[in-house]
């Protein structure tokens, strides 16, 4: 399993970019969910990588059950 990396990064004018790497599926959403809100909770752009496309065990399983 890669190690799951999460890069913030806070701009000069006070943006804040958060990067994550090593999470497949859409579980990045969740674990980012409060630390989104904490600082702020506005999101102006999202932009999902290839790994968040990848369909895990969990989130399969959960399609099973709906």
């Amino acid at each position: 399993m890669a190690d799951e990396i999460l890069e913030v990064t806070v701009r000069p004018d006070g943006r804040v970019e958060l990067h994550v790497q090593g999470m497949e599926g859409m579980s990045c959403l969740a674990e980012t969910e409060e630390l989104v809100s904490r600082l702020g909770g506005d999101v102006e752009s999202q932009e999902l990588t290839a790994e968040a496309y990848v369909e895990t065990a969990e989130e399969h399983h959960d399609q099973l059950w709906q």
